[in-house]
């Protein structure tokens, strides 16, 4: 076994382990199994929240959350790989779930005749002794970005070292998006276990693109009765497309408030679980009890209708 062939098989063994055993996935342990496997020394990770807004990086020289000094602010405005790969994971939908290389390459990107002038270079070179990056686009409108770099001297990434990089990307991608199972998994256990307390008989529970993470058949019933049977999206292997109207402006509501809506004589009760990373992001689900008003008038000119879910294709 060659020792590039030992090394993948080392990160990929390492990896396995951490989506089991830790807390956060992208950290100085998945920078120093980098480094460790592939010596890859110089590597940033960075944290954005779902609205492309900067909160932090982890670099093994170590970790700095945003403040009015933080180097990247000076950089933010002309980041074109960071305007690029954000656009198109907004454009793309990109979350949690992909696993196909984003791969961002900055001579790629910045033209020939702009690059040694250009202020992206300038923050390279000044942060991190680099002037070259490939930047990894992870998340939901990739709010985690790995960039790698190389100095002058090293010279730009070639062909090879992409296509490694490709590979890296999906290892870590699979990984990550198993991380995320476990994890979602554990927090609906929580919520479950919260529901159960409540005494509430009917309920689902929703990720913060639209997913319905669960969804028990007392609520499935009641969302018939109101959809005309035809209530789509239950299954949580797309959005679900009358989501948004039922959580309306609750989406930017403060954790641990509720919200009621009567809709068609029934209550719904919207809470907030939002799960915290030392990083800064802050992924955000909802639970929702359903239950039938005591008297139907009483929604009178405030119950609302869901929105027909769109026919079958």
């Amino acid at each position: 076994m060659d020792r590039a062939e030992d090394g993948r098989l080392r990160f990929f063994s390492e990896l396995s382990e951490h989506q089991i055993s830790a807390d956060e996935f992208f950290n100085v342990v998945l920078l120093d199994s980098l480094a460790r496997n592939f010596g890859l020394q110089n590597v940033l990770i960075s944290y954005f929240d779902p609205q492309g807004n900067f909160l932090s990086w982890t670099h093994r020289n170590g970790v700095l959350a945003d403040c009015e000094e933080h180097p990247y602010r000076r950089c933010q405005p002309a980041d074109v790989v960071r305007q690029t790969l954000y656009r198109e994971a907004v454009q793309d939908k990109l979350t949690y779930n992909n696993v196909t290389p984003r791969l961002y390459h900055s001579t790629k990107l910045i033209p020939p005749e702009d690059y040694e002038q250009s202020s992206y270079v300038r923050f390279l070179e000044e942060n991190f002794g680099a002037r070259y990056s490939v930047t990894m686009a992870f998340g939901i409108n990739a709010y985690i970005q790995v960039a790698f770099f190389k100095s002058r001297e090293e010279g730009d990434f070639t062909p090879e070292e992409l296509s490694q990089l490709e590979q890296i990307y999906v290892y870590i991608a699979n990984d990550y998006k198993n991380f995320k199972k476990y994890e979602q998994a554990k927090i609906i256990s929580n919520i479950q276990s919260e529901i159960i307390l409540s005494g509430e008989k009917a309920y689902l529970v929703t990720d913060d693109f639209m997913h319905i993470m669960s969804c028990n058949h007392a609520a499935k019933v009641c969302l018939d009765d109101i959809l005309g049977g035809t209530a789509d999206g239950l299954d949580g292997s797309r959005p679900c497309s009358w989501l948004p109207f039922l959580l309306g402006s609750e989406l930017g509501h403060a954790e641990n408030r509720v919200q009621t809506r009567v809709i068609r004589d029934y209550i719904f009760k919207i809470y907030t679980y939002d799960q915290r990373y030392s990083n800064g992001i802050v992924d955000r689900y909802h639970w929702i009890t359903i239950a039938r008003a005591e008297q139907p008038a009483a929604a009178g000119k405030n119950s609302e209708a869901l929105p027909a879910a769109p026919a079958s294709p």
